[in-house]
């Protein structure tokens, strides 16, 4: 009778040992679906700031494409008005009874591509603005492109974590 005892024993604390065992178990498989429940939450937001930086970028890109036209633009008309203005320091050697007219305009010529001048500078102060913007998104972009690797690496982690933890419940 008392071998009996000794065996039931035995028994109910192994019984009690699996019982710990598996809500330990089941404790670990909770955390687990947790930190792969944070883990998919920081990946969602590390795409959507990502996503953003793209948008960002395709705009900073549209309105560079834009100032380059717009200085494209503007040397064109400095060309067209200096060879203009050749012209008419030309016609001024040839007609000195229209010296006085044609100074003016000259005075007129040189105030216009002053304006555009300093447009011009703008526009080259601007573009260089834009790009090193366009520099800085960009490496925010591969700094996040990373970090979404690296959180894809811990989610896979993760879910390998997960599936032994759940392999070791089914064999207890």
């Amino acid at each position: 009778m008392e071998g009996a005892n000794i065996d039931m024993d035995s028994v109910k604390n192994k019984m009690v040992r699996l019982r710990n065992e598996k809500d330990e178990a089941n404790d670990r498989a909770d955390q687990l679906a947790q930190q792969l429940k944070d883990c998919q939450d920081s990946l969602s937001q590390a795409e959507n700031d990502r996503d953003d930086l793209h948008r960002k970028i395709q705009n900073l890109e549209a309105e560079n494409y834009t100032l380059q036209e717009n200085l494209s633009t503007a040397n064109n008309n400095i060309e067209e008005h200096k060879q203009k203005e050749k012209d008419f320091e030309e016609s001024v050697n040839g007609l000195t009874h229209k010296v006085s007219m044609l100074e003016k305009a000259e005075e007129d010529y040189l105030a216009q591509i002053k304006v555009l001048t300093d447009k011009l500078e703008a526009a080259e102060t601007a573009a260089a603005d834009h790009e090193r913007e366009a520099n800085k998104l960009r490496m925010d972009n591969e700094k996040l492109e990373k970090d979404v690797a690296e959180s894809e690496e811990k989610f896979k982690n993760m879910q390998d974590s997960l599936r032994s933890a759940m392999a070791d419940l089914n064999n207890v």
